[in-house]
């Protein structure tokens, strides 16, 4: 054949089958258009002078087709993708050397025939094929010198050379780089990421160490779309919780399950532990909380080997009733089975902490009220007292001489001294904070077995002075191959940390935030540092003005919250393989944590501890399971792989927490149980429950690029049973995802890398973790006698259904030009009924609230996650990630109008449930406002007027959040930054209301003396109004009516954000140095965290939560710590 061929790569690669006898051209002709698409066009003198064709072709390429056609003819043939069209005429070109026709067939190392493998002739696109379902293909090249090139995506590519040969094998191997991209999925399952239906994104364990955080989980700040961190803000160890795709349960358990290898760890070693009767609004002298952590802070970040994030229950409905809200997998290290010998680690790691933004204090006027044109520290010639208050509305700072405070007599001075303003001295009270860690590992082992051991300690000392935390870590893994049929891995965790003393969060006197709100420009924190009054130490403690507040160096020295707590989480884990196709997997698991706390108070801290206090709580957690695996896999046939999984485990639950009381001792400053001047306070509680569950999953997969998964899985809860009948006890979920991999379907155009479609769909139910709601009990009253019981006030629901959770997503992963561009979105939509809520009784009942099955929330949202590397050259790259969330809640259904989820302690502030709206909107009293939105104010006094009835003030979660991370690499420097922002948020703020009331802040400079007219209008009392024109000589009061705390709306404020999350520069040492210094490997790095904050939120940080017994909500500041960045330097040594 002679043939001169000019075609498209889309064209080319078109595969048609053709079986004809004794046809002519033209019926050729048709036959190809049927197939194909494209209309062939040539002139009637070239068909004339082909013979009747006789073919028969399975699978080829079109070209292919065309050569056996024309054969013996000098033609081109020109393909033209854009009309579908394909000229043949006689050709003008010499004649070429004749073609050699090659087969062959592709198969993978197990020598599994691979389909659609693409084979093409090295430096041309103009000869292409496509293996068959039996990997088998058919190629013409130019001549017996070419080379072919074959690919297949998740392969390394290889190139053959014909040498001569008609017919060729080709094995190719697993591509490392793309086929090994396996995520840990439910239950500890293994999946190639292209096969799973749902969305599921991944963290490696080096981006969780490059910039070191005191809670590991900050680290996933920005990194995964629809991940939401609500962060306590409680100090050293405070906690975080952690949501994924939205809240949807109105009883605020919306966290997502978090499993350690295996190991389910939320109601063990993971639980947050409250003490009863303490409250973040401690105003009335009673204890304030700490924020003591819980086991998911502890986990030791160098031992984590990835992070996969299941977002929705389609990904985690394997976990049943506990995976209903998404699931966060953590795998730990193993023992490196590729290393020669063992191997030694050493990692170190020291950072500092200091406050990254303040509220904007004013030092123009001094302590007073109502604008006095003098000061008087007690009564004096000049006047009365003005020093027993905390506003900050006296004489301007003028160099003038007052009466002030003598720090040495602790009384009035004897002389007038300049009254001066003493700036920024609240940040002096403020520590660098401290953290060292460091860590060493070995692993190494056998071709038979792997271990790996690491033992990590760190020390942090905090920005508040005498706080701070220890920890200590041991990790052990080991995997032994017994036999060719037998494996047995361990892994164990386990954890010791431990304080002297956690600073009390909240709003009250017991708390250091309250003191600053109460402090004064015009005194000098020094005079505070000696606390004890002279000749009462240890019994009475000086504070020089208001009563209100506490000493700062008294609550931080004295008022000491302790921790000490030791958990374990671990598992023994043994494979059994029968046959290549059949497995069993047995599993044993267990997670504890056991925590001593107490609290002392001494001698005068407060009007409830005059004689102080002593508290203790001895806590246990634990949560022991068994599960078994049986797993079936195997290619049925040429086309389809069928694997089935089938298991079931049994959980137990138990969790007890003693809790003794003296509040009051006979001696002060001896805390023990024997110094209580009265009878002790015993408080225990009790609580166990019971899970047993039964699942499978089915996974079918077509030709590698469709892939289909169903699970189910049946749960039996004691939670929901009775001691009469266990029906509601037991709950089926199901689920199924789809996955279709087009890429490895069509040939599509060679911009194309990747494309994938996936679609989910399940139901999850939950009955919760909290026992004995379905029948009477007792409960303590916490009462000095021990043994008292109480009737309870909550009414027991016997018919207690669980909640239900049905969930759609749909989402594509694109990839172009060879990967280097990204796109991943995920939409999804669900909704969950039948929430388990309380509500409000007859008081005629004898109980104050009942136990309901109600309530409908919807949840929708999007999420994309782009990626791109824009710069790839032999010294430079340059990688860049952004990612972007959305969700929308929606309150559908609810047994009244409203339901009230969470008060705030100012203004009638509120999280209000109500049908139509959301779970997140924020109600509070604010501004009276005229028709045309104007605020309203008194025509006598000027002030603004302050509405009786709660109104709309937004939304407390943001509508969007969104991450942008950049790395850069140039020879051994790697260069990372994140930042992260939310929008479509508000919250409200207590300390910001304080402050303004009292006039410490800017925002209450305007007007001190000459008084100042509100922006706004009055009402003229006939349904008109006028410009305001009233001036408010009392700026007190006319800043209290503006922004005080009874005002919500003058205190709520956005809080929007753009973060400076993250930024790390770390050099890898060449590999020839480190030989050079018998080393494995050495990197040395810096890093910052939380740089900056771009922010109208008018405290610290406005990506708070707030500490509420359990739970941390969002909505409410109140006495908020500083947020904080961190500087540090890393450095890893391998030997």
């Amino acid at each position: 054949m002679v043939a001169f061929l000019q075609v498209s790569a889309t064209g080319l690669a078109q595969q048609v089958s053709i079986s004809v006898k004794n046809a002519s051209i033209k019926q050729v002709f048709q036959r190809l258009t049927e197939r194909t698409g494209y209309t062939f066009i040539t002139d009637a003198e070239l068909i004339k002078s082909i013979r009747p064709l006789n073919l028969k072709m399975d699978n080829v390429a079109l070209d292919e087709v065309l050569h056996k056609c024309f054969e013996g003819q000098r033609v081109e043939i020109l393909f033209n993708d854009e009309y579908k069209t394909v000229t043949i005429r006689r050709g003008s070109k010499a004649a070429v050397p004749a073609a050699v026709p090659i087969s062959g067939k592709v198969m993978d190392e197990k020598g599994e025939p691979l389909i659609g493998a693409s084979i093409m002739v090295k430096g041309t696109s103009s000869k292409a094929a496509l293996t068959n379902s039996k990997g088998e293909f058919t190629i013409t090249v130019a001549n017996e010198n070419s080379i072919l090139v074959v690919s297949y995506i998740g392969y390394v590519t290889q190139e053959i050379s014909v040498k001569g040969r008609s017919n060729v094998s080709v094995i190719l191997k697993v591509n490392s780089q793309v086929l090994d991209n396996v995520i840990v999925t439910a239950l500890g399952i293994k999946r190639e990421e292209k096969a799973l239906g749902y969305a599921v994104s991944t963290i490696k364990g080096e981006d969780l160490t490059e910039a070191l955080s005191n809670n590991w989980t900050d680290a996933l700040s920005g990194k995964v779309a629809g991940l939401n961190l609500v962060r306590s803000n409680g100090g050293p160890t405070g906690s975080i919780k952690i949501i994924l795709r939205g809240e949807n349960n109105l009883t605020g358990d919306n966290e997502a399950l978090v499993v350690v290898d295996g190991v389910v760890i939320n109601q063990g070693s993971g639980r947050r532990t409250a003490i009863s009767g303490e409250s973040i609004n401690g105003t009335d002298g009673a204890n304030m909380p700490a924020d003591y952590g819980s086991g998911l802070d502890d986990i030791n970040p160098e031992d984590i080997e990835s992070v996969s994030v299941l977002k929705g229950p389609g990904a985690s409905a394997l976990y049943g009733q506990r995976g209903a809200n998404g699931a966060i997998i953590i795998t730990t290290k193993s023992g490196n089975p590729k290393r020669k010998g063992l191997g030694i680690t050493f990692s170190s790691n020291s950072s500092m902490e200091e406050v990254n933004r303040w509220p904007d204090f004013q030092y123009e006027y001094g302590q007073g009220l109502g604008g006095a044109s003098y000061y008087s520290y007690k009564a004096s010639e000049d006047g009365a007292n003005t020093s027993s208050t905390s506003s900050a509305y006296g004489p301007r700072f003028e160099g003038q001489l007052f009466y002030q405070y003598d720090p040495v007599t602790r009384a009035q001075g004897t002389e007038r001294t300049p009254w001066v303003p003493y700036t920024n001295q609240i940040r002096d009270y403020f520590n660098t904070g401290q953290t060292f860690t460091n860590s060493v590992s070995i692993d190494g082992g056998t071709d038979k077995t792997t271990a790996r051991f690491s033992v990590t300690n760190a020390n942090n000392k905090w920005i508040i002075p005498n706080t701070g935390y220890k920890r200590n870590s041991v990790a052990l893994a080991v995997n032994s191959k017994v036999s060719d049929k037998l494996t047995i891995t361990s892994k164990i965790n386990y954890t010791n940390k431990w304080s002297d003393n956690l600073p009390s969060v909240g709003y009250g006197n017991q708390g250091i935030m309250y003191w600053t709100l109460a402090w004064l420009p015009s005194a000098d924190i020094n005079w505070l540092k000696n606390y004890w009054e002279y000749g009462q130490e240890g019994v009475a403690i000086q504070y020089p003005f208001s009563t209100q507040p506490q000493n700062p160096y008294a609550i931080a020295y004295e008022y000491l919250n302790s921790s000490n707590r030791y958990g374990l989480t671990g598992n023994v884990q043994a494979t059994y393989n029968f046959t290549k196709e059949l497995s069993l997997q047995l599993r044993t698991s267990i997670d504890f944590v056991e925590e001593q706390r107490a609290q002392k108070r001494p001698y005068d801290a407060g009007t409830y501890y005059q004689k102080g206090s002593y508290r203790t709580q001895s806590i246990f957690s634990m949560e022991q399971s068994s599960d078994f695996l049986l797993k079936y896999a195997k290619k049925i046939s040429r086309e389809f792989d069928l694997s089935i999984s089938a298991g079931g485990s049994m959980l137990r639950n138990n969790y007890n927490k003693d809790e003794v009381r003296a509040d009051s001792l006979i001696y002060p400053g001896v805390y023990t149980m024997a110094n209580a001047a009265g009878p002790l306070d015993t408080r225990p509680y009790r609580s166990k429950y019971a899970i047993n569950s039964f699942y499978g999953l089915a996974s079918l997969e077509y030709r590698r690029y469709l892939y289909l998964d169903l699970t189910a899985r049946q749960d039996w809860n004691s939670v929901l049973a009775t001691a009469n009948r266990t029906a509601n006890s037991g709950f089926f979920y199901p689920s199924a995802s789809l996955s279709f991999v087009a890429s490895e379907r069509f040939r599509l155009p060679d911009y194309i890398s990747f494309a994938k479609f996936r679609a989910s769909a399940s139901v999850v139910g939950s009955g919760g973790t909290s026992p004995y709601l379905t029948a009477f009990n007792y409960v303590s009253p916490g009462s000095v006698y021990s043994g008292a019981l109480q009737n309870p006030s909550l009414l027991a629901n016997p018919d207690l259904k669980p909640l239900k959770t049905t969930t759609y997503e749909v989402g594509a992963d694109i990839r172009l030009l060879k990967s280097r561009i990204g796109v991943d979105v995920a939409l999804y939509s669900g909704n969950t009924k039948d929430q388990i809520l309380q509500r409000v009784a007859d008081r005629s009942s004898g109980y104050a609230k009942l136990l309901i099955n109600a309530g409908k929330i919807t949840n929708r949202g999007i999420e994309i996650a782009l990626s791109s590397k824009p710069v790839i050259t032999k010294n430079f790259s340059w990688a860049s990630n952004m990612t972007f969330s959305a969700n929308k809640n929606r309150v559908a259904d609810l047994p009244d109008s409203s339901v009230v989820l969470q008060t705030g302690i100012a203004g009638g502030g509120q999280i209000v449930a109500m049908v139509g709206g959301s779970m997140d909107a924020l109600y509070g009293r604010g501004f009276v406002r005229s028709p045309d939105g104007q605020i309203v104010y008194n025509a006598t006094t000027g002030n603004a007027l302050i509405s009786s009835d709660v109104q709309y003030l937004g939304n407390t979660i943001p509508r969007w959040k969104a991450g942008w991370n950049n790395q850069f690499r140039y020879k051994q420097f790697r260069l990372n930054v994140l930042f992260d922002a939310q929008f479509g948020g508000v919250a409200h703020s207590m300390s910001y209301a304080v402050l303004s009331r009292a006039g410490k802040t800017t925002n209450t400079l305007p007007g001190r003396y000459n008084g100042i007219v509100g922006n706004g209008v009055i009402d003229n009392g006939d349904g008109t109004y006028r410009k305001n024109d009233v001036i408010a000589y009392d700026v007190d009061a006319f800043y209290q009516s503006m922004y005080g705390v009874d005002n919500a709306e003058g205190s709520t404020y956005s809080t929007d954000f753009v973060k400076f999350r993250e930024a790390s520069l770390n050099y890898t040492f060449s590999a020839k140095l480190v030989k050079k210094l018998r080393l494995q490997k050495a990197t040395i790095g810096i890093y910052g965290r939380d740089l900056y904050i771009w922010s109208k939120w008018p405290m610290y940080d406005p990506e708070f939560g707030t500490l509420s017994g359990t739970d941390i909500t969002q909505g409410f500041e109140i006495g908020q710590f500083p947020s904080t960045r961190n500087f540090g330097v890393n450095l890893v040594i391998g030997i």
